[in-house]
């Protein structure tokens, strides 16, 4: 698949640094520039509101005067003063986002610049961590991450998508060596987080043992007491046990969380708004999910994934791991994490048909003491939907160290009042909590 045509760039930067009013007023500018139809347009034609300040971003609303439409504004980088690029590859996350677009994923991309982008602004609501779980949606997002996971090319190794995981450290990326000429930090051979799920965690990880908190001893004492060897042993024997499933390599998404998934307006056009039909999957066919009960949760929308900035090409179990670990919503409740029913019903709607059967034969030649040939098909595809929770289960674990592991340096860098330190020993009390149980599960269907 080749990326769709590139839309109007300016090389132009939105700073921050003359205050919020001169910003916003570079926005508009920046629109009568980009944008067809706005340009005779004035400043006070032009109505502001911020959508969000996230972690690595700041998201505003610019509303033109009918019927031109209005734009979603995203400024990246040193907008809070913090160091992104140290965990993001926006040059990478372009070139994704543009190739997504292409084929009806994502906001549309309607205008380019040096640290950021305009995208079309879609009426959506975003689902809460609640709704994410709900029986409703369930079959609706397993069937849209299945479209997901199907699109051609987009699972194959691109240079123009990825940096490489070999980059020399001769080569480093201008945060990078901002940060190593500054004193203690990062250093700039780390791969980029778009290169794989495994290169990510464990460039953070080198990353993260070179950090220092000597401007706050609070955070120093705490960091003093993560013990970097255990971890990186452990999370070589994690990555050991994960190879075992054998999870197909797709194009992962690698941040599934409620925020990011949408549900879009019935009334909104256009080309990345008008998503294709999701692939048929085996539950969908048999439950009615088309025309039945849950079709109504989407009140006539279309589902939509959104915000593609660690996504990248990689076993498929880690996309769905880090999803379930998402049900625990933003108060990191992990008793909220799928029952094996749970799991089961989500992927009957991920299946395409004939795909569950398949896998049942596979399970009965895998096990063929419980699941020979005099075994009821219930059974074996009941062990086959198990196998695939053994595969979601043992990178649920890939997900809390990395999310873990990129915490360390968010908690160096990040301007946010958040304590990244406390929630990085959350996701690895978490890890530790569940390792025993989900690795008997591999060890029941992936056995070494």
């Amino acid at each position: 698949m080749g990326p769709s045509t590139s839309p109007p760039e300016d090389p132009a930067e939105i700073s921050f640094a003359e205050g919020q009013q001169e910003a916003e007023r570079s926005i508009k500018k920046l629109c009568t520039r980009l944008l067809p139809g706005w340009s005779e347009l004035k400043e006070e034609d032009m109505q502001m509101s911020k959508i969000s300040g996230g972690i690595s971003n700041l998201l505003v609303k610019v509303e033109p005067p009918a019927p031109l439409q209005p734009v979603a504004v995203k400024v990246f980088g040193e907008v809070f003063g913090d160091k992104t690029e140290l965990l993001i590859d926006r040059e990478a996350e372009k070139h994704t986002l543009l190739r997504l677009n292409a084929v009806g994923f994502g906001a549309p991309v309607v205008g380019l610049f040096g640290n950021g982008r305009i995208e079309a602004f879609l009426p959506c609501k975003t689902l809460t961590p609640e709704e994410m779980a709900d029986p409703g949606f369930v079959p609706h997002i397993a069937a849209r991450l299945r479209a997901f996971h199907d699109l051609p090319g987009m699972d194959a190794a691109d240079a123009t998508t990825s940096a490489p995981a070999s980059a020399p450290a001769s080569a480093p990326t201008p945060a990078a060596a901002e940060a190593a000429a500054a004193g203690p930090g990062p250093q700039p051979h780390v791969p980029s987080p778009q290169s794989s799920q495994w290169d990510a965690i464990f460039g953070w990880l080198d990353m993260a043992e070179q950090l220092s908190f000597e401007h706050d001893p609070a955070k120093q004492a705490a960091f003093d007491k993560v013990d970097f060897k255990a971890m990186r042993a452990e999370l070589t024997l994690l990555r050991a046990l994960c190879g075992r499933v054998a999870s197909p390599r797709v194009f992962c998404h690698n941040d599934l969380l409620s925020g990011n998934i949408l549900v879009i307006a019935p009334s909104t056009t256009g080309p990345a708004a008008e998503a294709p039909e999701p692939s048929t999957s085996a539950g969908a066919a048999t439950s009615g999910v088309a025309g039945g009960a849950t079709a109504d949760v989407l009140g006539g929308g279309q589902l939509q994934f959104i915000d593609f900035e660690y996504s990248c090409a990689g076993p498929r179990g880690f996309d769905l791991g880090n999803h379930f670990n998402e049900y625990a919503g933003f108060d990191c409740d992990y008793t909220r994490f799928p029952t094996l029913e749970q799991q089961a019903a989500f992927f009957r709607h991920y299946l395409k048909p004939g795909e569950l059967q398949a896998l049942a034969a596979a399970a009965r030649a895998r096990r063929p003491a419980e699941l020979g040939g005099a075994a009821p098909q219930a059974a074996a595809e009941a062990a086959a939907l198990e196998g695939l929770a053994a595969e979601a289960c043992i990178y649920a674990l890939a997900s809390h160290a990395y999310w873990g592991v990129w915490s360390f340096i968010q908690a160096r860098y990040s301007p946010i009042d958040f304590d990244y330190l406390d929630y990085s020993a959350l996701r690895w009390a978490e890890y530790h909590r569940r390792r025993a149980e989900f690795v008997a599960l591999v060890d029941k269907h992936y056995p070494a």
